[in-house]
């Protein structure tokens, strides 16, 4: 039987996680276990997404959503994970499809998923396989990693790039989610900028000088 694990790592958005679980129960077709990912100094959030029902992690090394979701890896056991976020809406049946094509070919290791903009097509939400991290690797130098631990930016670009560069990549075209951030307020109405955008937006430029100096690594 497929076992799903969901890694949804929250920052200081307390009031969302109950609307979020209850998207998630409502939407998911396989069976699955929810983890919510939160940060030692962040209480509400801590306390509200116990509320919910669901497991909690509470992240352990430096803050940030690579670590996040390196923690709730660390903590489960699932064959197939997925990495959501606080300002998703997640679409009926959004993980049949991607589990689908992984089942039906071996080889493939991540399904990238489309986040909802019809007018860019990004593919950088994952459903990966657990075998993929175990065996490879999703940081080409750093074992029995899911993410290069960046401030918030450019943690899914050289994981997607990393999964095409050796083969094992393909995408979903089925919706799967929408991605409600200010970004794409004018498709999904206004969504307003809060603290955790800002913090996310203040690292982008380190980020990109992170990125930059790591992609020979692995193109």
């Amino acid at each position: 039987m497929v076992k799903l694990n969901i890694y949804l790592p929250t920052y200081k958005r307390p009031f969302k996680l109950a609307q979020i679980a209850k998207n998630i129960e409502e939407t998911t077709y396989y069976p699955f276990e929810l983890y919510f990912g939160v940060e030692a100094d962040d209480r509400e959030s801590i306390l509200a997404a116990k509320d919910t029902g669901h497991k909690v992690v509470i992240n352990p090394y430096e803050p940030g959503y690579a670590n996040t979701v390196q923690a709730m890896y660390e903590q489960s056991d699932g064959e197939y994970w997925f990495h959501s976020n606080d300002d998703f809406v997640h679409l009926p049946e959004w993980d049949k499809r991607p589990i689908d094509l992984l089942d039906e070919s071996p080889t493939l290791m991540v399904i990238g998923c489309h986040d909802g903009n019809p007018k860019t097509r990004y593919y950088t939400i994952s459903m990966v396989r657990r075998k993929y991290i175990e065996d490879m690797s999703g940081v080409v130098d750093m074992p029995n990693r899911c993410f290069y631990p960046y401030h918030h930016n450019y943690i899914d670009t050289e994981f997607t790039e990393t999964a095409i560069h050796r083969g094992v990549w393909d995408v979903c075209t089925a919706p799967c989610i929408e991605h409600h951030n200010p970004g794409f307020a004018h498709i999904f109405g206004d969504v307003e900028t809060d603290e955790t955008y800002e913090k996310n937006n203040r690292t982008a430029g380190k980020d990109a000088d992170t990125y930059n100096s790591r992609r020979n690594l692995w193109s």
